[in-house]
């Protein structure tokens, strides 16, 4: 319990978000020892073929995020504990939710969501 506790203090950055431009949100909850890590950007396209670029690189950048706060999860925690953090991925995944569509304009606009779970061991 006290593991798990210890991970929720490292990952909480309420006072401290890592996107000072607004243009992403990166937020983490946990359920018993599972930490889901949860990233949310904003797309415009103007049909499915400009779509697919644009999730390939907010896909891209919620990876390269979500590796960088884990490895920063995982230093801090063997700073504060001696041991290393043992942990089993559970998956990723992402989807396209479109928010904003009108029949006088091309331009649509969609948020992009993109999760990964965390199985904390013990």
């Amino acid at each position: 319990m006290q593991s798990l506790n210890l991970v929720h203090q490292l990952l909480d950055d309420t006072y401290n978000p890592p996107s000072k431009s607004g243009t992403y949100s990166l937020k983490h909850s946990m359920h018993g020892n599972r930490v889901i890590l949860k990233y949310s950007t904003i797309v415009h396209f103007a049909s499915e073929k400009s779509l697919a670029p644009q999730v390939e690189v907010a896909r891209d950048q919620a990876r390269q995020l979500m590796k960088e706060r884990v490895g920063k999860l995982k230093k801090e925690f063997k700073q504060k504990t001696d041991s290393p953090l043992k942990y089993d991925d559970i998956g990723e995944q992402d989807n396209v939710e479109l928010i904003q569509s009108t029949s006088n304009s091309p331009r649509k606009v969609a948020y992009y969501r993109y999760t990964q779970t965390l199985d904390i061991k013990d």
